[in-house]
């Protein structure tokens, strides 16, 4: 028995010699947390049809702030980054007291980091209330709610029954086009 008794224990001695535990590390010594690993762009294609565009919303809280249809679109979204180009757009800005702006584009991109719709290729605009906006690029920021374009900017409309013409290489307005400063 007492045999029995010395083999059981040289059986578990050998049996904790072959399970090693992991080293410790001293007090007051940190060690480095392992760097997370850093996820692949995600890459996504989309493109509508005549009946069925590619369709976008953006809400600011409760309202729409714009609403975005294309007929093909191209996404690369990371971490902290996302942004997509769209091609043959047409995008509807909506003021709080209700008054749209369409815009029509042969491309647009949206940047979610800096908050930004940008039209290009050349722009044509139509307010609600009938103005019409032409230019190169126009960029809507969405922190601000405010327009900006650049490139042979011309605003056309009724004033006081009579058509006026705006032009310039620039300008920054409210969607309404009410709002609005022309260089």
């Amino acid at each position: 028995m007492k045999a029995a008794y010395k083999g059981a224990c040289l059986a578990a001695v050998c049996l904790c010699a072959c399970n090693p535990q992991p080293a410790r590390t001293p007090a007051g010594v940190r060690t480095a947390a392992p760097s997370p690993t850093p996820l692949p762009p995600l890459l996504i294609r989309g493109r509508g049809t005549a009946t069925q565009p590619v369709s976008m919303v953006h809400q600011a809280g409760n309202r729409r702030d714009y609403e975005l249809r294309a007929a093909s679109t191209e996404s690369r979204s990371a971490q902290n980054l996302a942004q997509a180009k769209f091609q043959q757009v047409t995008v509807t800005f909506f003021d709080k007291d209700g008054t749209r702006l369409t815009a029509s584009s042969p491309a647009a991109s949206t940047d979610q980091r800096g908050r930004r719709v940008t039209l290009s290729g050349g722009v044509h605009a139509t307010t609600s209330t009938g103005l019409n906006l032409v230019c190169d690029r126009l960029t809507y920021d969405q922190q601000t709610a405010l327009l900006h374009g650049e490139g042979h900017v011309r605003i056309t409309g009724l004033q006081g029954g009579q058509q006026e013409v705006l032009t310039g290489s620039t300008f920054t307005s409210d969607v309404k086009l009410t709002q609005m400063v022309i260089e």
